[in-house]
């Protein structure tokens, strides 16, 4: 009987041992577990953090794209308007004291003409291509002309068809008197022996 008693002593107190065992096992991983959570809730606020900083940055390089864009598009249409402008020329009063002649650019166009030119208009819709050309008109039309030619300043004078002289025969004749003296010097059995064997 004290064999049984000291068996099922033994038994219940292996039993709690057991379930202690057990029980501080699965709050170690519930720990553990605990503590991955959170290091995984970190580490996605970090990341949202860095996704919304990458976002900020690129909104940041699209808006100095567009403002280099519009820049660029404004200082390309004052050089356009520029080029196709007309300078204003000043002749010397003595022609005979001076061939040349001094252009001088005109002035840049005041601040009135520079909001003119920069119109910030929306690219047009879908299937009024046809129509946004057609009412941009004279605009479309400078920007396909090529400006100005340049002028020169001392022309060379023009030369008619008679002044320009023809090319040298020397070398022609030369040549032709070679191939003369070639066949006279040549026998008239070679000569029937090459007709021979062209003709054969």
């Amino acid at each position: 009987m004290d064999l049984q008693r000291s068996l099922l002593l033994n038994f219940t107190y292996f039993q709690q041992d057991k379930s202690m065992d057990e029980a501080r096992e699965s709050l170690l991983l519930t720990m553990e577990l605990e503590d991955t959570r959170l290091q995984a809730q970190e580490e996605l606020k970090a990341r949202d953090q860095q996704i919304s900083h990458l976002k900020e940055l690129l909104s940041a390089a699209i808006r100095d794209r567009d403002e280099a864009h519009d820049k660029c598009h404004k200082l390309m249409l004052l050089l356009q308007r520029q080029s196709t402008t007309p300078h204003s020329s000043i002749e010397d009063r003595n022609n005979n004291a001076s061939d040349c002649d001094e252009s001088i650019v005109s002035s840049p166009p005041p601040e009135q003409d520079l909001a003119v030119l920069i119109d910030h208009r929306p690219l047009p819709e879908k299937g009024k291509f046809l129509q946004a050309v057609m009412k941009a008109g004279p605009l479309l039309q400078t920007l396909l002309l090529a400006g100005p030619l340049p002028q020169w300043r001392h022309p060379p004078p023009p030369l008619d068809s008679y002044q320009i002289p023809p090319p040298p025969l020397s070398a022609l004749n030369h040549d032709g008197n070679c191939r003369k003296r070639g066949a006279s010097e040549m026998s008239h059995d070679d000569a029937l022996k090459y007709q021979r064997i062209v003709l054969q």
